[in-house]
């Protein structure tokens, strides 16, 4: 199967498993509460900053950087799309989320409240699974061979926000989709984006 195919593939399973999250959200919930244990906690704090707005934005521009300086045109280019496709796709999240107005499960505010800034009502979508997603789909393009370990960090980061009670399950979901359908916006249209080096389109290294 191609990289378009396996785009669309990774799309479909998302809106099913997203249509199913909607309907477990508040079981989802309940269960990870019950899951409480010191080791997760321990493992879940050592994951969730990867998700953090200001580590990956950093992270990517310090790649940029590095990357120039040492002449690693693929590693610069996918750097810098990771950089854009984090600040569209978390543009749109951002945008949503007050639109929607979604409390988050540990707000204790039932139902959709609608457009709000309040804190706490911004559930819908993720931030760190919409940030992680889109970095870790840009990056797996120009390294399928890490693509395993790029999605399980980023699968896994992302469940650590329903394990914190900062998101339900359709949250994740719903920002993993805006994370990968914006990277894979981003790598279609790359030449036509600024950024200085950004050469030929992906290999598919993966056959």
């Amino acid at each position: 199967m191609g990289s378009s195919g396996r785009t669309r593939a990774a799309l479909a399973i998302l809106v099913f498993l997203f249509g199913a999250a909607l309907l477990t959200d508040h079981a989802v919930a309940a269960w990870a509460l019950r899951c409480k244990a010191p080791v997760l906690d321990l493992l879940v704090g050592i994951i969730n900053p990867i998700g953090s707005g200001v580590t990956l934005l950093v992270a990517c521009l310090a790649l940029v950087a590095v990357s120039r300086r040492l002449g690693r045109a693929s590693l610069h280019d996918a750097a810098w799309l990771a950089a854009l496709a984090f600040a569209s796709a978390g543009l749109v999240e951002f945008t949503l989320k007050h639109l929607v107005g979604r409390p988050r499960p540990d707000a204790a505010i039932a139902g959709l409240i609608g457009p709000s800034f309040a804190p706490d009502i911004d559930s819908f979508p993720s931030g760190h699974a919409t940030s992680v997603f889109a970095v870790a789909t840009v990056f797996a393009a120009y390294y399928p061979r890490l693509r395993w370990v790029l999605y399980g960090l980023a699968t896994a980061t992302a469940l650590g926000r329903v394990y914190l009670e900062r998101h339900y399950a359709s949250d994740i979901v719903a920002g993993a989709m805006l994370g990968v359908l914006g990277a894979v916006l981003l790598l279609r249209h790359r030449h036509a984006l600024p950024g200085g080096t950004l050469l030929e389109p992906p290999a598919d290294r993966s056959r």
